[in-house]
Formats: structure tokens, sequence, C-alpha cells
């Protein structure tokens, strides 16, 4: 399996190629497509991330002592991001998981690009992947 940083350096890349931020908007919505998707029925408020501006939800397990998320949104860009994030996350350790810095975000300059209510819901759902990691360590 690819670590967290192999999947983000071909994710720069692939955003690199992206010459207009509509670009990299619309990539960021076709990743939606791969989102692991949460079952309905565990969207509840204990899977529910708080301070998105369209409801999202994040889901773990823990298998073989590594996490696999699944999560949805009302948005569609939500879905990509989510997509996206839990893309190089799923499938790490805990500790990995928690070490990460979600370089990508910011390398890619997607917090400049949204609203400040879209940078609150990114910002919330990193914080909900990592909280998630720190209490299955």
């Amino acid at each position: 399996m690819k670590s967290i940083k192999d999947k983000e350096k071909t994710l720069l890349e692939d955003f690199a190629m992206l010459p207009e931020w509509e670009d990299k908007y619309n990539y960021i919505m076709d990743l939606r497509a791969e989102l692991p998707r949460i079952a309905p029925g565990d969207k509840n408020e204990k899977t529910r991330v708080e301070g998105c501006q369209s409801a999202s939800w994040l889901k773990v397990e823990k298998r073989d002592g590594r996490l696999y998320f699944t999560g949805d949104s009302e948005a569609i860009l939500g879905q990509g991001v989510i997509s996206m994030l839990l893309h190089l996350v799923n499938g790490h350790t805990p500790e990995e998981i928690a070490a990460y810095d979600f370089y990508l975000v910011d390398a890619i300059g997607l917090p400049q690009h949204l609203s400040p209510t879209r940078r609150m819901g990114l910002a919330s759902v990193i914080q909900r992947i990592k909280t998630l990691a720190h209490e299955n360590l």
C-alpha cells in the first residue's frame, strides 16, 4: 500500500496539471465518484460533522489495526473534498493518520478558493478525521 505522502504526491501532480481553478473544482467534484459512501442508516448525529455548511457525515471502522472511513455530504463539492481526504487516509493506521498534516489542502490552495463557511467546513472535516484517528489509537 502506498504511504499517505505517496498518495498526496500523486494528487499534487494531478492538480499541477490543471491550470485554472475551475478545472481544479471540477476535478475535486469528479472525485466524489470514488467516495466510500456511508450507509444511509449511519447518517445520524453521532457521525455528523459539526461546522459544515451542508450536512456532512464521517464514520470509521478499525480492521486489522487500520482505519477505513466512509462519508457523505449533501453538497457535491463537499462529497468531492471528503473523497479526496479519505483517499489519502483510508487503510492507514491511527498513528499515521493522527500524525498527517493534510499538507495537500494548503499546497493546492484550496482554502483560498473557498468561501469562509466552506473553509470552516473543510477544517471541521479534517479535525473530525484526526479526532477519529486519536480515538482509535
